[in-house]
């Protein structure tokens, strides 16, 4: 599973540049399960981390509560050319 930081960059000092970047979220009813449904998402997509992290919660019925989880999906250090799988 790639990392997943709730911080707007990569928390580590001397990391490569990002090179690519793009959004991703999912929905998830429990909040482990959206986590790693999203780092394997975009993992699957060539990322190497989730920036940006963030969750919310809401109710579609009084018993039914759901999780949405979004952040930035990174690339980081490759050849600018060499674009990930979308």
């Amino acid at each position: 599973m790639i990392p997943l930081y709730t911080t707007d960059t990569v928390p580590i000092d001397g990391h490569p540049p990002v090179t690519h970047a793009w959004p991703v979220w999912t929905v998830a009813a429990d909040i482990g399960q959206g986590l790693e449904t999203l780092a394997v998402s975009a993992g699957t997509r060539g990322a190497h981390a989730v920036i940006g992290l963030r969750v919310t919660a809401f109710s579609t019925t009084p018993l039914l509560e759901r999780c949405v989880l979004m952040g930035t999906a990174v690339v980081m250090g490759l050849d600018p050319g060499s674009a990930p799988a979308q």
